[in-house]
């Protein structure tokens, strides 16, 4: 008997909640057996980053502006380790964040949805430009030639606050030391592929390692291009697994 193209719809739709119903239960037992919510197991991020450098003044700063809300975003992120520092010097300013996750604690597909693109536009940022494969462009202090610090491409852009203020955004995911693939496309919403990709791995096998390391500035990157104290930190941020050379001990 020849079925009708809309019975082959409902029949392909129903295979594929079948299987993702399946996958789900796959990954139930993944979190039954310990994988997400085993101890926290940090690996000194705020110690790995300088917390101290020539001429900047430096504070930490928490992840919401409550104690609720940062109470909110560490369940939701479910982060082994994490720092975010700001660095000021005059009028120049820049902020490292990094996050951690060992080995199995958290899903590759939901630590890459909270993006910029997703999180900052959902609290009334634009996006004004960007770059989907963006190398930071740094010279040596003293050398007027532009080098490259030998950093892996990230995903750059430059955001503009409901009131007015501008920062530029470079972020790298990191898994089992490799980069996340983002694609060449706004990450808003993650990609419906990617994501359906990753859930079948994680339900099998669970998740490699992972950062997440997020550099802004109130200015280009390229305006701090000369600077000793930024090169400091793309270094630490090399050695975090962002070299694109030999992987080197983030112990510093």
């Amino acid at each position: 008997m020849k079925l009708k193209a809309s019975h082959v719809v409902l029949v392909a739709a129903a295979l594929v909640l079948l299987s993702g119903l399946g996958f789900q239960g796959l990954q139930m037992r993944n979190v039954q057996r310990g994988d997400v919510t085993s101890e926290f197991r940090p690996v000194g991020l705020a110690t790995l980053l300088p917390a101290a450098l020539d001429g900047w003044t430096i504070r930490d700063e928490p992840l919401g502006p409550s104690e609720f809300m940062q109470d909110a975003v560490a369940k939701n992120l479910n982060y082994d380790d994490y720092v975010y520092r700001i660095y000021q010097r005059g009028p120049r300013q820049f902020g490292v964040y990094v996050g951690y996750w060992s080995p199995g604690r958290m899903p590759v597909q939901k630590v890459a949805s909270h993006t910029p693109d997703r999180c900052w536009t959902e609290n009334g940022w634009t996006c004004e430009a960007e770059e989907y494969a963006y190398t930071l462009a740094v010279r040596p202090p003293g050398s007027p030639v532009a080098g490259n610090p030998g950093l892996k491409p990230g995903q750059w852009r430059r955001f503009t606050s409901p009131n007015g203020v501008r920062q530029d955004v470079v972020f790298w995911h990191l898994v089992g030391g490799e980069l996340y693939d983002f694609g060449e496309r706004f990450n808003a919403a993650p990609h419906p592929l990617k994501w359906w990709r990753d859930t079948v791995r994680y339900a099998f096998s669970g998740s490699a390692e992972q950062y997440f390391i997020r550099l802004t500035s109130d200015r280009s990157f390229e305006e701090l291009a000369d600077d000793p104290g930024f090169l400091r930190i793309l270094e630490v941020l090399g050695r975090m697994g962002l070299a694109t050379g030999k992987p080197k001990s983030p112990e510093i």
